[in-house]
């Protein structure tokens, strides 16, 4: 449960701490309003449609990306498996791509292709392709050349060994190549978004942060923050935690966290 354990106490005293500072008038409301204000604005925003529009934008995109970005990424990682000259070249593109910034190519990309919905589909297929790749690939490595022998032994085909030996145990790796590439893809998303607003009619959650910032709407900001750091850790701990918990434990790396 997202809400389970000790380890959320903390949000009371952070909330009374932002309504003290509030109350001590250090600062404008302007630039730092109260809990109350950001909450009802907040609820203002989800009431009138703008916020989950934002919402389901930004992840529609995030959805539409991910899946060819895993798939492409574990092909490669099947490849370099298979063949050394394929993973030679992928090797040495993900060294180079890998630590670029999907956010540092969107002017190529707008050059390339135009303004649209597709530019931020590139933008997170290139921020999710390479962790991803890197991880399935030492997940492929680090399985104990003895599973290899033993299924060997036993008579597997190619296909076989793969789909009972390989693909099994790297699922913790496949499992934190999703994770990390989440991750990148979220913030890629919200970035661009924020760079170049709104694409036709649309516009997610990174551009209804922005949209309030220019309107010095900072209660609404906020919200929009609040609504990003809560989606990430609805993600967490309600689709990735469940699953890690249910690998590590079948593989006997680890135990259920609470």
């Amino acid at each position: 449960m997202l809400l389970k354990g000790r380890s959320w106490i903390w949000i009371l005293p952070v909330l009374l701490l932002w309504e003290g500072i509030f109350r001590l008038n250090l600062f404008s409301p302007l630039v730092f309003p109260s809990p109350g204000q950001v909450f009802l604005r907040l609820w203002q925003d989800l009431l009138s449609g703008e916020l989950p529009r934002g919402i389901l934008f930004s992840l529609s995109i995030i959805l539409i990306s991910l899946i060819p970005a895993a798939i492409l990424g574990f092909l490669m990682a099947f490849l370099s498996l298979r063949y050394r000259w394929v993973d030679s070249l992928s090797g040495k593109l993900s060294a180079l791509a890998h630590p670029l910034p999907g956010i540092a190519l969107l002017p190529l990309f707008i050059i390339w292709t135009g303004l649209g919905f597709h530019t931020l589909v590139l933008i997170v297929i290139h921020s999710v392709i390479w962790p991803f790749y890197i991880n399935v690939r030492s997940g492929f490595r680090e399985i104990p050349p003895l599973w290899i022998e033993v299924g060997r032994n036993n008579g597997f085909s190619r296909s076989r060994e793969f789909f009972h030996i390989y693909l099994p145990a790297s699922l913790p790796s496949v499992l934190a190549g999703l994770k990390i590439g989440w991750a990148r893809s979220w913030r890629a998303v919200i970035s661009a978004e924020m760079i170049f607003g709104t694409i036709g009619t649309g516009g997610g959650l990174g551009w209804f942060i922005y949209n309030k910032r220019i309107f010095m709407d900072t209660p609404g900001m906020i919200g929009g923050l609040l609504v990003l750091m809560l989606i990430g850790l609805l993600v967490e701990y309600g689709l990735f935690r469940p699953w890690e918990d249910r690998v590590q434990i079948r593989w006997g790396r680890g135990h259920v966290r609470t």
